[in-house]
């Protein structure tokens, strides 16, 4: 007979003596789920490869061409290492589960607007005062419009305007600090429009209290934007930055970096207080508070659940424009937090931060891409001197790998396919954005309106139609050496 007490006296005695353990929103403590055993295989046969034709390369560069083949290997270059930190980031994704929201907690929620019509922020404005949890609303108009004040109290919310616009919505938001008490702040952009839950399911991971920011995904209702691809034959739908909200901020949660995104999110004020508020001298705010509240030891949370459903950029041309302002930001933050030297953040941090920034350099390395093979087919030059044989067993086990590595980290919202497409209607948008790092901040013009919707899009696509009229010229010229030869065009 045992001599261990048993039965339901024991486990009472037991339980009552446990001391209660306090809330964590710390990622050492949050269940993740971690890439699949299939993945995992696939991409440490990738990084091997990787590493291999990456030094065999460097014994393939063309002397006779040495600039336009060390392009070329750069850009090869820059993609492996791109690949390698988003394997980090990817490898493992937070899987939170919302702890209930405490009561008394003083909550404001501030929706932001500068010229977007009525009844958009009608309805923004309904569905956040009508959402559960007591809270106040605000309605921060940037465009001192009286439409905007009368609309504010037809539906009961305060209303609030400056005098100038300082900081664009950074400098809004802190101006409203200065008329709010709450706790906690809110906040959505003038198009969305949160769910009643919203704050039932946010607030309840501030009792954690190093946590200073929530922050859940951007999803939206008009699914015939420009960033959405509907596949008719089975009712998928994919979106350009379903990879960033379903993966990538999971797996930036996982190291304590995932970031502010500008609206659907709810932030700390004593924490935006000992950072001195949003910060400002960017074109995204939102980035740059995240990394100031992370460089002063605070936890952000992302809560992967839709809260919040706002509208995409229906056309190609704010879409562009849109990309080439975080663009534009970004660099501005680069330049100015120095994300990589700064002692104040952790290595895992400061790669999750680093490959966020210079994504946009993808723009240099998609158009030396796209312009190698012109080229190649115009001047005759090889940016690879190799036996063709040699290079397919080299290159065709590296790309295969790679794309089949993507696909299985991605979780099923990767799409080869689409990302390429979307990839060329941005690269120009995004190099361009990049200048801003040596050219210093750039200032983000609005749209001009005196310029019809096709002559626009016709000027912001202008590099995409350069670059495939180029291709089809060198194309046209190589069948016609072909033709008068019977061989390609070398030069003498």
């Amino acid at each position: 007979m045992s001599s261990h007490t048993t039965g339901p006296a024991a486990v009472t005695t037991s339980v009552k003596h446990q001391p209660a353990q306090p809330y964590s929103a710390d990622p050492r403590d949050t269940p993740y789920e971690s890439c699949s055993p299939l993945g995992k295989a696939l991409v440490l046969a990738f990084v091997l490869v990787a590493i291999g034709y990456l030094a065999w390369r460097t014994t393939t560069i063309n002397q006779e061409h040495p600039i336009f083949s060390w392009l070329v290997y750069g850009a090869e270059a820059y993609g492996v290492l791109g690949a390698f930190v988003h394997v980090f980031i990817m490898w493992r994704l937070t899987e939170r589960t919302a702890p209930p929201a405490p009561k008394g907690l003083s909550v404001d929620v501030f929706v932001t607007c500068f010229n977007e019509p009525v009844n958009m922020l009608r309805r923004t404005l309904l569905l956040a005062r009508d959402m559960d949890y007591p809270h106040q609303t605000w309605l921060l108009d940037d465009g001192n419009r009286d439409e905007m004040r009368e609309l504010a109290e037809r539906l009961g919310v305060r209303y609030l305007r400056r005098p100038d616009n300082t900081h664009a919505k950074a400098g809004n938001l802190n101006h409203a600090l200065g008329y709010s008490s709450a706790d906690f702040v809110a906040m959505f952009d003038a198009d969305h429009a949160p769910r009643r839950d919203f704050l039932c399911k946010t607030l309840g991971y501030f009792l954690d209290q190093r946590v200073a920011l929530v922050q859940t995904p951007q999803e939206f209702f008009n699914l015939n934007s420009f960033q959405h691809r509907l596949r008719k034959s089975t009712g998928r739908l994919w979106t350009e930055q379903a990879l960033f909200f379903k993966v990538l901020q999971r797996g930036k949660d996982h190291w304590n970096a995932a970031f502010f995104c500008g609206t659907c999110a709810v932030v700390r004020r004593s924490a935006l207080d000992q950072i001195g508020q949003f910060a400002v001298g960017t074109v995204t705010e939102d980035l740059h508070t995240s990394i100031r509240l992370h460089k002063a030891g605070f936890l952000s949370v992302y809560h992967a659940e839709p809260l919040a459903f706002g509208i995409a950029p229906a056309q190609v041309t704010p879409f562009l424009a849109q990309r080439i302002r975080w663009g534009q930001g970004a660099m501005q933050v680069l330049r100015k937090e120095g994300v990589l030297l700064t002692p104040h953040l952790t290595l895992a941090q400061k790669l999750n931060y680093f490959a966020s920034i210079t994504t946009y350099f993808d723009g240099w390395q998609k158009a030396i891409f796209w312009m190698a093979p012109c080229v190649v087919l115009l001047t005759g030059w090889l940016p690879i001197d190799a036996n063709g044989w040699v290079f397919l067993c080299w290159f065709i086990p590296f790309f295969v790998l790679s794309m089949a590595s993507f696909e299985e980290l991605a979780r099923g919202y990767g799409n080869i396919f689409y990302t390429e497409q979307y990839n060329f209607a941005r690269f120009a948008a995004f190099a361009w954005a990049t200048l801003g790092l040596l050219l210093g901040p750039r200032k983000f013009h609005v749209t001009n309106k005196a310029m019809t919707q096709k002559q626009h899009v016709l000027f912001q696509l202008l590099p995409q139609w350069g670059l495939i009229a180029l291709s089809g010229a060198a194309i046209v010229w190589e069948l016609y050496c072909y033709q008068e030869t019977g061989a390609p065009y070398l030069p003498e």
